[in-house]
């Protein structure tokens, strides 16, 4: 046995009581001698799994896969098997009694089961099994019984019948179909000859009409010939019907009239099951029907769309449109999460709608944390690339705001950015020529290769900036406020940088080698 597909698989036989619909898939999983009386594996994928020795008595595989696995000596008793497939499965000593193979799928050696007493198969799971009637005759020689056998031919239909392999249901239906039935149920004056007990005999279950079949039993007098019917040879062939064995079990009149009545009492007292299963199914009607949700997701979407348009058109987006658009998308995705599928319905309207406001609560949330701000930065790109002056002034101002800080190789001449914070940014290679950078917050911010030609930097602050090769730098503007890099200075309203340590040595040589002045 594989303790991991075990574990797995009780993890999702939990869920599914917890009112979960998990799927459980675990084909070719070693399950043998596991423990899994009147388990949940309705639909389960256990394709070519070893299930040798393990107790499944009582356990709902309806729809299971069940092909090419090995069920040797494993106990299926009681077991819904509807509609399974058992296709190329090893069934060798498996017990099969009393389990509901109708519509299963089944392998042709599917009578080497050690027990099939009492297992309910139909035409069906013949049809779909490919089963001849052959292999038809063994199952029911092994035990197993036949429902809806309308479709079997007359040979084989009263084979199964003489096999005793017939169940009431299915005999019901084959009654219906032999002529001698017809002739019995023509005359119905003839049911209503006479108010002894004999009369009642006649007319009472259907299953006594094949007692009527012989000649003698035809003869409906009320003399004692009709009262030997129970002891004639005639009505030794009445093992087929389990009802009809029990004509002459007791006093006539009461066993004849009893299995009509018995059918009346559960059709009066199926009448309040079907009325309690439908108001329970009124009951679990849900509290928003579905195309209430399906409207609430369009109309969710459409939310999404205009808000998605507006940001787009917008050449650059004001910090009101961005607030609305980070609103009405927490609201647009979470109306569009009840375009999902219900899950959790079995566990009554009122908790799938509180799962479903959860759900769309969790989605509203999570996108209400998206800073819209970065869904334009594409646009604002764009704008950078091909908008006029003040266009990409407001776009360098939104991106350094929503923290965008790379400029490199952008044409931002001629804009205006006074008193913008543009601290840590990157402007290599950028053209800043004629630029308004006055009182800007420049510190360490790279101006390598940058053209600073013109730019207005008075009052600009560009501690720790790294100026030393941008192009142009003495042609910008400055002042005595302009805080510029090292110790550069501004000089006559220009900015200039600070000598290097090599030519200051080479103009203090120069002094000290020269004559005093006034030598001749």
């Amino acid at each position: 046995m594989d303790p991991a597909a075990l574990h797995r698989l009780f993890g999702a036989l939990s869920s599914r009581r917890g009112g979960e619909s998990t799927a459980i898939e675990l084909p070719g999983a070693d399950l043998a001698a596991a423990h899994l009386l009147c388990a949940d594996l309705q639909g389960a994928n256990l394709a070519g799994a070893r299930l040798d020795g393990a107790k499944l008595g009582g356990a709902n595989l309806a729809g299971a896969r069940l092909d090419a696995a090995s069920l040797v000596n494993a106990d299926l008793t009681g077991a819904d098997l509807r509609w399974a497939d058992l296709s190329g499965a090893l069934l060798g000593g498996a017990l099969f009694t009393a389990a509901d193979l109708r519509g299963a799928r089944l392998p042709r050696s599917f009578s080497s089961a050690s027990s099939l007493s009492g297992a309910r198969v139909d035409a069906s799971a013949c049809a779909r099994s490919g089963l001849d009637e052959e292999a038809i005759l063994a199952l029911a020689g092994a035990g197993a019984s036949f429902d809806d056998i309308a479709s079997f031919s007359s040979p084989l239909r009263d084979a199964l019948a003489s096999a005793g392999a017939v169940a009431e249901s299915a005999e019901r239906s084959r009654r219906l179909a032999p002529p001698e039935s017809q002739r019995v149920s023509a005359p119905p004056d003839a049911q209503r000859l006479g108010a002894g007990p004999e009369s009642q005999r006649v007319s009472a279950p259907p299953e006594s009409q094949r007692v009527s079949a012989p000649p003698d039993a035809q003869r409906l007098g009320a003399g004692p010939d009709s009262r030997r019917m129970t002891a004639a040879p005639s009505s030794q062939r009445i093992p087929e019907a389990p009802s009809s064995q029990r004509l002459g079990a007791g006093p006539e009149p009461q066993r004849v009239s009893a299995p009509p009545e018995s059918r009346r009492h559960g059709a009066a007292a199926g009448a309040p099951r079907r009325a309690a299963g439908a108001s329970r199914q009124l009951a679990e009607e849900p509290l928003l029907a579905r195309p209430v949700e399906l409207r609430l997701a369009l109309a969710g979407a459409a939310l999404l769309l205009v808000l998605a348009t507006a940001v787009a058109l917008a050449k650059i987006p004001p910090p009101g449109l961005l607030r609305a658009a980070q609103a009405g998308g927490a609201l647009g995705a979470a109306l569009l999460t009840f375009a999902l599928p219900l899950l959790g319905a079995e566990r009554g309207a009122a908790r799938a709608l509180a799962a479903r406001l959860v759900l769309a609560a969790l989605v509203a949330t999570l996108v209400h944390g998206v800073d819209p701000s970065r869904l334009a930065v594409f646009r604002l790109r764009a704008t950078l690339v091909s908008g006029d002056a003040a266009g990409r002034a407001a776009a360098v101002r939104l991106l350094a705001r929503s923290g965008h800080r790379h400029f490199d190789g952008l044409d931002l001449s001629g804009i205006e950015l006074a008193s913008a914070d543009l601290s840590q940014t990157s402007f290599r290679n950028a053209r800043l020529a004629g630029a308004d950078l006055s009182g800007a917050a420049l510190m360490e911010s790279t101006f390598e290769g940058a053209d600073l030609s013109g730019a207005n930097l008075r009052g600009a602050d560009l501690t720790g900036a790294d100026a030393d090769q941008a192009r142009g730098w003495e042609l910008a503007e400055c002042d005595a406020a302009t805080e510029l890099p090292g110790d550069g200075a501004c000089v006559l309203g220009h900015p200039v940088r600070a000598p290097q340590p090599a030519q200051d040595a080479t103009a203090r040589s120069a002094h000290e080698g020269a004559p005093p002045a006034g030598a001749l």
